[in-house]
């Protein structure tokens, strides 16, 4: 199946390139980082691994790699950020190992009063108010620990709904808050089928031409390769498919760049590992039901 999947895959976009993109930018320490020349990082190794496994590419030096992650762990099992975290122990899984310690406790310390995690005040770097939470939630299920006081994040998670069906604080519809949102809630074994205005309001994304919008009726359509992710993540976890397959697959080949990689815009931008991750996840996501469907 991933053997198919990277040969339909060849048909909209280079994938040699991107392998060799990313198997460029790996460093002595068995880290990853998408700009040459600079240090490894827990976030571009994480995109790496991801990727290399979408691609059923086993990585180079993984002991290395392993040991880099392991390294990025504080001695009490604590890591800098929830996103460090949630980088080592998912990467470091993918790879048939674990963080050295538990981070359990220091997970739950960044739970705030509200039921979430982190902070809700959230600056403009940040992709979603719900991101620390999901991320808290996503370590906590991979690491098998229990998930205490559920029914507190979900409705902390749900008083984030706005009217329109979108998520986001302070009504401010945002296509990333509304996938954290329903990631985090089908996470909690929340059943997302009885959102249906937020389907509505994700559907209200989709362009004819191909790509989501971060709000609809927005005077700025300007498409991003995230909002694309956000756009077909989202429907998927309502088990929909997009309703223009096609546009949006040969949208998303236009972002890649002659060496490999994937920018944020399909007009300018510089390759990142992250901007990679958001193309090749969601092709793969709409190759899978343009598969179906023939």
């Amino acid at each position: 199946m991933q053997k198919a999947m990277h040969e339909i895959m060849s048909k909209w976009i280079n994938v040699k390139s991107v392998i060799r993109y990313i198997m460029d930018r790996q460093n002595s320490d068995g880290g990853y980082t998408f700009c040459q020349g600079t240090e490894s990082s827990a976030e571009d190794t994480y995109y790496a691994i991801e990727i290399l496994k979408a691609l059923n590419i086993e990585p180079k030096f993984k002991e290395r790699t392993i040991q880099f992650l392991k390294g990025l762990q504080n001695s009490d099992g604590s890591f800098d950020s929830v996103k460090v975290a949630y980088y080592v122990t998912k990467a470091l899984i993918n790879l048939g190992s674990k963080p050295k310690k538990n981070p359990k406790q220091y997970i739950m310390s960044l739970q705030n009063s509200y039921g979430g995690f982190g902070s809700i005040e959230v600056d403009v770097e940040t992709s979603s108010e719900i991101e620390a939470t999901y991320l808290s939630i996503k370590i906590l299920k991979l690491l098998n620990n229990p998930i205490e006081s559920k029914e507190k994040i979900i409705k902390f998670i749900l008083s984030l709904k706005n009217l329109d069906g979108s998520f986001g604080g302070r009504g401010y519809s945002k296509l990333a808050s509304t996938w954290h949102a329903l990631a985090t809630l089908k996470l909690l074994e929340y059943n997302v089928f009885h959102l249906y205005e937020t389907l509505k309001w994700i559907r209200s994304c989709e362009v004819p031409n191909g790509g989501f919008i971060r709000t609809p009726n927005s005077l700025d359509n300007y498409i991003l390769i995230d909002s694309i992710y956000y756009g077909v993540k989202s429907l998927e976890i309502f088990n929909e498919a997009c309703k223009y397959p096609f546009q949006t697959a040969s949208l998303i080949s236009k972002f890649q760049n002659i060496n490999g990689g994937f920018r944020k815009s399909i007009f300018l931008g510089i390759s990142t590992f992250e901007d990679t991750y958001y193309a090749i996840f969601s092709l793969q996501t709409i190759l899978k039901w343009m598969n179906k469907s023939e």
